[in-house]
Parts: structure tokens; sequence; C-alpha cells
């Protein structure tokens, strides 16, 4: 099978759903239908797939490996297999290493943290979600989890403050994880996985909870136009603004707007 197998480019995965681009890693969500089968393929690049949903019988050579819901696994380049999936069919988030860069070496059940990180990076997929603090961050706290303990320098949470700070100032700006790093001077897997431990929430969640918060207070106190709101405040659009501020309090910022006069 092996030298039959046809090798897919970077980040190529079967019936994907959304994908994204989050610090260097791309990020996919798949869905596969009930019954189907993916003949035998290899993949150009190492990631790491969490199946949330149904499952499937992977087979390598005469080696074969069921993948249940709540499982996860990596995936290295070159590894040549086919898939047969159940009557569920899957739901899977596959982490893509970059280019040339080494997966880590995964293999076993989620626990309940990655798993709820795995359907909050899958819903804002899902939800063409354009935020890329949110899904870099998500897939920092997955990766993080699954990845050994190594030793840290000792952490009190000082730098937590300044990327707060930065954050509160400027809620309108698209904010990087990488850059979220550089302010804490931390890695930015642990400043995903020690922000939300010590908060509550996620880097992207603080984020968008600093944006809406401003962004109800300039229709409260202004006249600006939804459009020139939506780019002043990072949106990719207007429509996109509306779907975010209509999730949060339940109305358009149009209709919020109106109901305060």
């Amino acid at each position: 099978m092996g030298d039959d197998a046809h090798t897919l480019d970077f980040g190529v995965t079967y019936d994907v759903v959304a994908a994204r681009t989050a610090s260097g890693r791309l990020l996919t969500l798949t869905a596969h239908r009930s019954h189907d089968r993916i003949p035998p393929h290899k993949h150009a690049n190492d990631y790491v797939c969490l199946v949330l949903a149904g499952g499937f019988s992977e087979h390598e050579g005469r080696r074969s490996r069921e993948r249940s819901s709540g499982c996860v696994f990596t995936h290295h380049a070159g590894e040549a297999h086919y898939d047969r999936f159940g009557s569920r069919g899957a739901v899977c988030v596959n982490l893509h290493s970059p280019e040339g860069e080494p997966g880590p070496d995964v293999e076993g059940m989620c626990s309940a943290p990655v798993r709820i990180a795995a359907e909050k990076l899958a819903f804002e997929l899902a939800a063409d979600s354009r935020e890329e603090l949110a899904l870099a961050s998500l897939a920092a706290e997955i990766l993080g989890d699954l990845r050994p303990a190594k030793p840290r320098r000792p952490d009190r949470g000082a730098w937590i403050g300044r990327v707060v700070e930065a954050i509160s100032d400027e809620p309108y700006r698209r904010w990087s994880l990488d850059e979220m790093s550089r302010i804490a001077d931390h890695h930015p897997v642990r400043v995903a996985q020690s922000f939300r431990a010590r908060t509550g929430m996620s880097l992207g969640a603080f984020q968008r909870l600093r944006r809406l918060t401003r962004l109800s207070l300039a229709l409260r106190h202004g006249r600006e136009p939804l459009a020139a709101l939506a780019a002043e405040f990072g949106y990719c659009d207007q429509p996109h603004m509306t779907s975010e501020f209509r999730a949060a309090f339940g109305v358009s910022p149009g209709r919020y707007r109106r109901n305060l006069r």
C-alpha cells in the first residue's frame, strides 16, 4: 500500500468543512459521511487529529486501529493508511504542524479540558471565525495539555496584568498569540494555558468581551455608521460585527441602538 498511496499536499485532508491559519499552524474541521471509505493515502505533514463524534477504523498495512469519539492521535508525514467510517460517520478537528516541524507523539483518549477546548475550536471554525487570538490560543491550550510537562521557571502571574492592560487599551486591535507571548515574555502555549487557568477564560474570549463592551458603549453614546464601527473595532465587515454582537446581546447593533432612544 505504501508505494501506491497518494500523497496529499501540506494541510490537505478529506471532507474539509472549514480551515483557518493561526500562528503559522493550519487548523481544519472535517465531517466524514456514514460508511464512507477513504482510499490509501499519505500526508505531507504531521498533524494531530481529535475525533469529536462518530468513529472509524484506520488501516496501515496489516495493522488496524479503531478511532472512536474522544480519541486523539498523531498522523506523521509519509505514513500510508486508509480509513473506513462507521454508521455515524465522524467529525474531527485537526491541528497541522507547520511545514517541516514534527508534531507531538500522541495516542490515547482526550482529557476533559482537551475535549472542551477542541469543541470550542470546532465551533470557531464552523462559525468561520476570523479571530486569530481565539483560534491560536485554543490550539495552544490543546497542544500544551497533550505534550509532556517540562520544567518551568518560576511564574507568579505578574505578566497577566500586562496582557490584560494591552487588550483593554486596544480592544479593537486584532491581537495575535505571538504578540501576547512577547508582552508576557513567556512561550505562547504557556501564555494560553496560564491565562485560562488564572482567569477562568481564554485569551480570545477576553478580547471578545472587551471589544463587545466598548462597541456597546460606542453604540450607546455615538451616531457613527455601523459599517464605520465595524472597521474601527477590527471586524472583517459589518455582517461579522452584527453576528458577534447578536450572539452576545441577543439583538443586532442597529436594534440595540434604536432601543436606547
